[in-house]
């Protein structure tokens, strides 16, 4: 009975319909468009394995649970990193401060740089299992991977969190929009 009065108040309102399919190939474009808005924390993915060292630039990572600590990051396949990340079976999420932009561009390819060459000695330090951490870092995570999935172009790593190091007085640089920006207090 209530299914029956929502639906009369829908068709009451006007309300559009909403198609019940999914985006096609062709809404690819605005599938982009609708996500630049979303606003994502700027984190250096890092990793070490022997001698080879790589990371990149990412929104595209979070918390996962508290009990255990873990932590999410999305790779695409093509990525320097994601092969790394597999064999080291271990990896870092580096939250970036808002004056270190340079890092950004550093890891997103904008410097032509690769691999070791895109760490600076010293602007990073090497966390107890090994993995890269940056030292300005609002939060730097060592994380040992216990999980991946992988869907289309992306793999998903799941790192249980060991060594944290925090920032107390450091801001996150987040990325929407197309541009990087701070969060500010509303009050």
């Amino acid at each position: 009975m209530r299914i029956k009065k929502f639906r009369r108040l829908v068709g009451y309102f006007n309300m559009p319909q909403v198609s019940a399919g999914f985006c096609s190939d062709g809404d690819r474009a605005a599938f982009l468009q609708a996500m630049r808005v979303v606003p994502g924390a700027v984190a250096i993915i890092a990793c070490r394995d022997g001698l080879d060292v790589t990371g990149m630039a990412a929104t595209a990572w979070n918390s996962l649970t508290a009990d255990p600590p873990t932590v999410l990051a999305c790779v695409n396949l093509t990525a320097s990193a994601h092969a790394l990340i597999q064999n080291a079976k271990a990896f870092s999420v580096n939250l970036v401060p808002t004056e270190a932009s340079e890092i950004v561009a550093i890891f997103s390819g904008q410097r032509g740089l690769s691999g070791s060459s895109r760490f600076d000695n010293e602007e990073w330090s090497v966390g107890p299992a090994g993995q890269p951490m940056l030292n300005s870092a609002v939060i730097s995570l060592e994380c040992e991977l216990v999980a991946d999935h992988g869907h289309e172009t992306h793999t998903i790593f799941i790192g249980r969190v060991g060594a944290i190091r925090r920032q107390t007085n450091a801001s996150a640089l987040m990325y929407a929009n197309g541009v990087y920006g701070r969060m500010i207090d509303l009050d």
